[in-house]
This record gives C-alpha cells, sequence and structure tokens, in this order.
C-alpha cells in the first residue's frame, strides 16, 4: 500500500465539507485529522473521525487571525501532519499561515461550485498552497498555479 501519510482536512460546512469528503478514497488510506466549523451537517459527515472543532472565521475579522494562527501552530506541532488540505472558508486561513511557518505542504482545492472571482480566504490561502487544485477548465486562465483535477463528484 505503501506509506501513510498523516493529513489535516480544514472545512466548513456545506459545499467545502463535500469537496473533501469526495477524497474519501484517497484520504481513508492514511492517518486523517479534521479541522472543521462545527455544524449539523459536519457533526453527522464527520461522526467517528477525530475532530478539532473552531468557529467559522470571517476575513473581515483581521485580528482574530492571530489567535487562530497561534492556535494552530500548537495544533500542527501535536498533530504533526504531512500536508494540510483545505477547499475554503476562513478557518483555513490560520491553519495554512502556520503551515507555512512550519514548512508543511499545504494543498488549495477550489470547490466545484467556484465560478467567479477568488474570495479572500482562497486567494491568500492559494498563495501558501505548495499546489492549486481547481475542478474546472474555466479557472485555469484566473488561476495560474492551478492544476486541472476535474470533478469530484
Amino acid at each position: 500500500m505503501g506509506r501513510r501519510y498523516r493529513i489535516l482536512l480544514v472545512s466548513s460546512s456545506g459545499g467545502v465539507l463535500l469537496d473533501l469528503l469526495a477524497l474519501r478514497p484517497w484520504w481513508e488510506r492514511h492517518d486523517p485529522v479534521w479541522v472543521a466549523v462545527h455544524a449539523p451537517d459536519t457533526e453527522v459527515a464527520l461522526a467517528g473521525q477525530r475532530v478539532h472543532w473552531r468557529p467559522e472565521l470571517s476575513t473581515r475579522t483581521r485580528l482574530r487571525v492571530l489567535p487562530a494562527t497561534w492556535w494552530a501552530l500548537r495544533l500542527l506541532r501535536r498533530e504533526r501532519p504531512d500536508v494540510v488540505v483545505s477547499a475554503g472558508t476562513g478557518v483555513a486561513v490560520g491553519v495554512f499561515l502556520a503551515a507555512r511557518l512550519l514548512r508543511v505542504p499545504s494543498l488549495w482545492l477550489e470547490t466545484f461550485n467556484m465560478t467567479g472571482p477568488a474570495g479572500a480566504a482562497a486567494r491568500l490561502c492559494s498563495r501558501l498552497a505548495a499546489a492549486v487544485l481547481v475542478q474546472r477548465p474555466a479557472l485555469l486562465a484566473s488561476r495560474p498555479r492551478a492544476v486541472l483535477i476535474g470533478e469530484l463528484y
């Protein structure tokens, strides 16, 4: 089977969660741990998984990024992931900043429903990421470092 990687998956609820769940055939072969926004759908979908629950972080409240990054630094030192993967929202910002500081590679996955300009969290996290994965060919023009992986579901 090969090496088992420690994967830190970062998610909010809704479409972001669906995109990361679509990667289940990949991450279930490894050692996944989640950072997730506590919501009814995340609670049900992640039952039985190792989850660190976090509040949603709006990128409009920039001062909250500092404590979120500090928390993420401590988490990454404790969990020691080989890679961080997220498909979006503000909860990923502190984790991606911490991953960059600790030299942990990260992957940014654009959600399938993303058709327009990237939001603030997506712009920042995609700059910090080792790779940006997109599901739509149309996004390649506006995301120069992107790799097309096709639709996940």
